[in-house]
């Protein structure tokens, strides 16, 4: 026996998309995250329209009873900024300043003390920095990315489906 899910037409999903900030296509994958243990990712649920955060386990398949398409993805083995992206000219050297102070060779969370010393938010700038980047990288030619969201869309949506066998009145 089949099973039939309604899913939103392609012209609610252009809307859905049309209406993210960068900050709320990253955001949700980054809290989501977790680095080498959880692969982050933002999605689009089909049935819904919603956009929201999913995690899943390294190595593990993400079973899920709804269907959806990701938008953006952070793996569990990325760490999308590093230090001196975080931190301006001034604040970075200052940073290594004060990581060359303590004796132990790394401190997992010295990123973390350096911006609570400095009350810098790093959650805050973190998700800026990546909408920033995800706008200039993925963004910049906004058309190519919304085709891109479009074709995943049509591939969960249709099983036979040939991204080069567009009509003009799918896209």
């Amino acid at each position: 026996m089949e099973e039939f899910v309604e899913v939103i037409g392609v012209e609610h999903l252009k809307t859905v998309l049309s209406s993210l900030s960068p900050e709320d296509i990253v955001k949700p994958a980054y809290e989501n995250w977790m680095p080498g243990i959880k692969t982050g990712h933002t999605i689009v649920n089909l049935e819904t329209g919603n956009v929201y955060g999913i995690s899943v386990d390294l190595n593990e398949l993400h079973f899920v009873t709804e269907m959806y398409i990701e938008i953006f993805t952070i793996k569990s083995s990325e760490y999308p900024i590093d230090e001196q992206e975080l931190f301006s000219p001034h604040e970075y050297e200052e940073f290594l300043e004060f990581s060359s102070d303590d004796p132990c060779e790394y401190i997992p969370d010295i990123i973390s003390d350096f911006c609570e010393m400095k009350g810098i938010d790093e959650h805050e700038r973190k998700i800026g920095l990546l909408a920033y980047n995800f706008e200039k990288n993925e963004q910049a030619n906004y058309n190519m990315w919304e085709s891109k969201i479009l074709n995943k869309y049509y591939d969960a949506i249709i099983e036979d489906h040939n991204p080069f066998k567009f009509s003009h009145s799918s896209i």
